[in-house]
């Protein structure tokens, strides 16, 4: 709808007299809208990752002969009581998916929730977010192997109580298909 919209502008720009007298406006305008457009999805862009938490998870991302993988976790570090529940619920969709692998491991490396706060558009907070991740290593028979991750939100506005996501309970978010010799290469990696 934006593509139609602006490629109406552009014919509009160019029909106008103001354009039949300068070939310089058409494309200064043109460049203006495009700049604009670009602004503001850079814009948009950083206030839907604060409003759905969204954090760079590059960090924790290895690259390998040009793909990028998660990193492997193996260490179970959450003792909340909720930790065999948590796990237990990504386990569940997981074997859904994939019926037929050996899950080696489910953890959850934080030993904590991650707190960060979502923002409005003008800076002010508008509600507490808490985040924790679960990670699922499978093997698929002699082929290769799966490393899965799945997020628990829980949101808390300004004033209010602290109340689980269910659109996020849990959020598969990333899936990875290694063969064995990425997995080895990964298993070596901190």
């Amino acid at each position: 709808m934006k593509r139609i919209w602006i490629i109406m502008m552009a014919g509009m720009l160019v029909a106008s007299p103001a354009c039949a007298q300068e070939d310089n406006s058409v494309s200064g305008a043109v460049t203006k809208i495009w700049n604009n457009t670009k602004k503001k999805v850079r814009n948009s862009t950083r206030r839907v990752k604060e409003e759905f938490n969204i954090n760079d998870a590059a960090a924790d991302l290895r690259e390998i002969d040009g793909h990028k993988y998660m990193l492997l976790y193996k260490t179970d570090a959450f003792k909340g009581e909720d930790a065999q529940e948590l796990k237990d619920r990504c386990l569940q969709e997981f074997k859904d998916r994939y019926p037929e692998v050996t899950v080696l491991n489910c953890v959850i490396p934080q030993d904590e929730w991650i707190d960060t706060t979502s923002r409005s558009a003008t800076g002010k907070v508008t509600k507490y977010v808490k985040t924790i991740f679960c990670y699922i290593l499978a093997k698929d028979g002699n082929d290769g192997y799966i490393n899965a991750r799945f997020s628990y939100r829980q949101l808390k506005k300004v004033g209010g109580k602290w109340k689980n996501d269910k659109s996020n309970w849990p959020n598969w978010e990333r899936t990875d298909v290694m063969t064995p010799d990425v997995y080895k290469q990964l298993k070596d990696m901190k």
